[in-house]
């Protein structure tokens, strides 16, 4: 006690107080997506070692949107091997996104509902969000289009490529964490993304490469933008290349048959002009 006290009365220094807590966000930073014309991204699904399914995406060109400049970004996956025995997967998705805010301007899901050779049309608009509803509209096969409108609550609303493509940009502080609503396809989830930092090596097709994880929590919303009773809430994480390239390079979704791992097996970094950074 006496050493104690008398190494601080010589010192006069305090012993250091708990750190703050990291903040709790509300939205992601606002500025240019982080993708160049002509990018393309190919990945492997799989469930304990078995592959699932392929996952691409793929950078269009700049475009004039409603007098916004825009760029369109799809994604596309489809059941392999013995999985495509039992599961009818060829699904599309599309998001133009804004390219000066990185927000989202529409949506549009081409699916199969489960189990089931009927495709599912989904658009969400949110360029004509009026107050707290994004215009849906939802159809089957050739029958006619049903308006769904989606109330929501937060400033932003995101669809999951325009999400993936804000991944690749977001730094912060170890610990920050973002509330954030995200349409998946037809219907929409509630989430936190937390930034955990770090430099993992995660092993891919292309080689051991440097990352940085992203953990996320999300629970299914129905249309008055309520939590799903009974509904499963989900837990992800997410690997960014710690490089310039900032490219998406492992996700990993937990399951009650174990964790779906989608891998890199490829990586296009285009031809045209960057945009954000």
């Amino acid at each position: 006690m006496i050493v104690a006290t008398a190494a601080t009365s010589c010192s006069g220094a305090q012993a250091p107080g708990p750190a703050a807590p990291a903040p709790t966000l509300t939205r992601f930073p606002i500025g240019a997506p982080l993708v160049t014309p002509g990018e393309r991204f190919s990945y492997r699904v799989q469930l304990a070692g078995v592959d699932l399914a392929t996952y691409d995406f793929a950078i269009g060109d700049l475009s004039d949107a409603n007098g916004k400049p825009a760029i369109l970004v799809q994604s596309h996956a489809k059941t392999v091997g013995l999985a495509s025995m039992v599961a009818n997967v060829d699904d599309s998705f599309a998001s133009l996104i804004d390219a000066a805010t990185g927000r989202p301007l529409r949506w549009q899901c081409e699916e199969y509902a489960s189990h089931s050779k009927n495709k599912e049309h989904t658009e969400a608009r949110f360029a004509d969000r009026a107050n707290d509803v994004v215009p849906v509209d939802f159809h089957l096969n050739d029958l006619p289009v049903t308006p769904e409108p989606q109330t929501v609550s937060m400033d932003d609303v995101w669809d999951f490529n325009a999400m993936m493509i804000e991944l690749r940009s977001w730094q912060a502080a170890v610990g920050t964490a973002v509330d954030f609503e995200v349409f998946r396809s037809r219907y929409m989830w509630h989430g936190k993304m937390t930034f955990r930092g770090g430099r993992d090596i995660i092993h891919t097709e292309l080689g051991d490469l440097p990352a940085h994880r992203l953990d996320g929590h999300v629970y299914k919303l129905d249309r008055a933008d309520h939590k799903v009773a009974g509904d499963d809430e989900r837990d992800f994480s997410v690997w960014i290349s710690d490089d310039d390239g900032r490219v998406p390079l492992k996700i990993t979704a937990k399951t009650d048959y174990g964790d779906v791992i989608l891998s890199l097996t490829s990586y296009d970094p285009g031809t045209g002009q960057r945009l954000g950074g």
